[in-house]
């Protein structure tokens, strides 16, 4: 296995940030590095939300996700964990924040569109059609 450019994707500054994070040599057990350095993006959706910055949360949990959905086969993370794959339950609780903020009423039409049709393109991918990750596109139709 070795680190893969992604061309196929515009690489915003946001986007090769996450990219970097699923570097090869951030590839542990259960994937915990990796996870552990998507923690801020997490912590920085919640705060976006809780801000009224929709717009942002929305492309970080889309930009996070599909960099995740894209790596999981890419890179076989399937070989590294029994149980629990460690970056999904991050996604799964940026994914919580933001159906929370959604049901409290006050998510633009705009943001919410552009959410289902990144959620609806990520499942559509080999990791999620075949692996099922990320589970949190699982708790997104839960909560529709």
């Amino acid at each position: 296995m070795k680190d893969k450019s992604r061309t196929d994707i515009e690489l915003t500054p946001l986007k090769a940030e996450i990219e970097a994070i699923f570097s090869e040599r951030n590839i542990d057990e259960d994937c915990d590095t990796i996870a552990s350095l998507l923690s801020p993006y997490q912590k920085l959706v919640s705060s976006s939300l809780s801000q009224g910055r929709y717009a942002e949360a929305v492309t970080i949990l889309l930009e996070v996700l599909e960099s995740l959905t894209y790596h999981f086969v890419e890179d076989e993370h399937y070989k590294y964990f029994d149980d629990m794959y460690s970056p999904d339950y991050v996604c799964q609780e940026m994914m919580e924040a933001v159906i929370s903020a959604i049901k409290n009423g006050n998510f633009p039409d705009a943001e919410l569109q552009q959410l289902k049709e990144g959620i609806e393109k990520l499942k559509h991918t080999e990791a999620y059609e075949d692996y099922g990750v990320p589970y949190a596109l699982d708790a997104w139709d839960m909560s529709c």
